[in-house]
């Protein structure tokens, strides 16, 4: 009786340990299962990496690892035409990007005019980031190839920098193309990050490339082609129209230079040259060929060059010569600070660095508002010698101001600088 009792204790241990090995084995499987059951939701619906694709029209694409598109995402107007009714999900990333390039294409928004695009790949990853983006940049190029013209491809790596992506998001840009604005304001202090969102991927890779950035390239920029300048009158042009504005030939004109730039919300074409002692700069509207800023001044080396002794003392006084200057762009700002004109209302802005009465001066003239003005500005000090206001005849009557006393035509010579 005994043995069969020690039999009953030995097969119910047995059975209460076979019971918790199976609730071990059991928490395994549920485990495992787990981790399967979340292998396969990264694989298919966590987002691995975002591409986004600028031209003008702007698009976010969200990619799974394996590489299918979960989300296509507008990020401006001419993105939700270039989207149009497709519906990208579950698609390839390669055929995503196909159709909407070929879409870009069709509705012009690549073209020889502006044939640049910018790619931007956002993965936690950098390895994987660095092959999608080499994988896309030859994917893009290779549609790029038609008939009429050959594209130009910017890419890059982004990261999520939260300071960038507010930028981004306060200007409803992409991460990507805030990333190359902010790079290409870094190296010219010229630029501000506002200054440089309305431009389009094919302008902002013209100033990229042009030496009007200051310095060779964006060096986390890869880029493949070249930016299209087909939709400006060239430099040849530009500096026909430079030349004709100081009245100097081109076979007088020396150490000519030319480069594409962007002033006060335009695409110019600054075009530097000397001649007969002076130092000329012009620009020159991209578009229209107009000039639309002049300076002229004399050649520091040709002064120089030309005196010596107590001839060279008497020089600098009758010339105004000072080794001190506020700057063309400083001269502006007072010139239209005291006329209580903003930048962006003035037209026809043309400024030339003289000598009156011994006195180096700024000689500057623009219309605004119905009004032309013209002011002299001590070049050393700042202070307003001289300006002079009148109605603009070519203004046009329905532009004039309510008030035409005599107050709207002042002359006013001011020995002691003061307005």
């Amino acid at each position: 009786m005994t043995e069969k009792k020690n039999i009953a204790k030995k097969q119910s241990r047995n059975h209460l340990w076979a019971k918790r090995f199976g609730g071990i084995a059991a928490a395994f499987v549920l485990l495992a299962g787990c981790a399967v059951g979340y292998g396969a939701y990264r694989q298919n619906y966590a987002v691995d990496a975002t591409v986004s694709l600028d031209v003008n029209p702007s698009v976010e694409i969200q990619v799974n690892r394996k590489d299918q598109v979960l989300e296509v995402t507008p990020l401006n107007e001419d993105g939700k035409r270039v989207i149009g009714d497709m519906d990208f999900s579950g698609s390839d990333l390669d055929v995503t990007v196909n159709a909407l390039i070929g879409s870009m294409l069709q509705n012009g928004y690549l073209s020889e005019l502006a044939n640049s695009i910018l790619i931007s790949v956002d993965n936690d990853d950098a390895q994987r980031g660095a092959e999608l983006q080499e994988q896309l940049t030859q994917e893009v190029n290779n549609l790029l190839q038609t008939n009429s013209f050959s594209g130009a491809v910017l890419s890059q790596t982004v990261s999520d920098d939260n300071a960038l992506r507010a930028q981004a998001e306060q200007y409803g840009i992409t991460l990507g193309k805030a990333q190359l604005i902010q790079q290409i304001a870094a190296e010219n202090s010229r630029y501000t990050f506002a200054d440089l969102v309305p431009l389009s991927i094919n302008e902002l890779n013209l100033l990229r490339s042009s030496g009007a950035s200051e310095r060779e390239a964006v060096d986390s920029v890869q880029s493949v082609g070249d930016a299209s300048d087909k939709a400006y009158i060239g430099a040849e042009k530009a500096k026909k129209a430079a030349f004709d504005r100081a009245g100097v030939s081109q076979d007088k004109a020396a150490n000519v230079s030319v480069e594409l730039d962007y002033e006060d919300g335009v695409m110019v074409y600054q075009v530097e040259f000397q001649s007969g002692g002076y130092e000329y700069e012009c620009d020159v509207n991209a578009a229209t060929g107009a000039v639309v800023q002049y300076e002229k001044e004399r050649e520091d080396d040709t002064q120089k060059n030309t005196r010596s002794g107590s001839a060279s003392a008497k020089g600098d006084a009758q010339s105004g010569s000072t080794s001190a200057s506020i700057g063309e762009n400083q001269a502006k700002k007072i010139a239209l600070s005291h006329a209580g004109v903003s930048a962006d209302k003035v037209s026809q802005y043309e400024v030339e660095l003289d000598v009156e009465n011994g006195i180096k001066v700024y000689e500057i003239q623009f219309k605004a508002s119905g009004h032309e003005y013209e002011y002299d500005i001590n070049a050393a000090t700042g202070a307003v010698v001289k300006y002079h206001r009148e109605v603009d005849d070519d203004y046009g009557d329905d532009h004039d101001d309510d008030d035409h006393d005599d107050d709207d035509h002042d002359d006013h010579d001011d020995d002691d600088g003061d307005d």
